[in-house]
C-alpha cells in the first residue's frame, strides 16, 4: 500500500493479475506484454513448484481464471 499526496510514478512495467482464488488459490502477478504469455508462465511455475501434477490440469485451471492487466511500478 502506498499512502501519499503526491502523483504516483506511471507504470514500469506490463503485467497481468490472475486471481486462482476461486480455487482457494491466490492471486498471481505475472509479468508479460500478454495475457496469452502471462497464464503460459503461470501454467509453467504451478507445474514446476508441484502445485498441479501436470501440464494440462495447470492450463484448464488457469484457462478459466480471471485475468486482468495491471501495471507495476518499482
Amino acid at each position: 500500500m502506498i499512502d501519499t499526496d503526491r502523483q504516483l510514478a506511471s507504470p514500469s512495467a506490463t503485467a497481468w493479475s490472475i486471481d486462482l482464488s476461486a480455487i482457494g488459490g491466490p492471486v498471481f502477478i505475472a509479468l508479460r506484454l500478454n495475457p496469452d504469455a502471462a497464464r503460459e508462465a503461470l501454467v509453467t511455475h504451478l507445474v514446476e513448484i508441484g502445485s498441479i501434477p501436470n501440464t494440462i490440469e495447470a492450463e484448464r485451471l488457469v484457462g478459466r481464471a480471471p485475468i486482468r492487466h495491471v501495471g507495476v511500478v518499482w
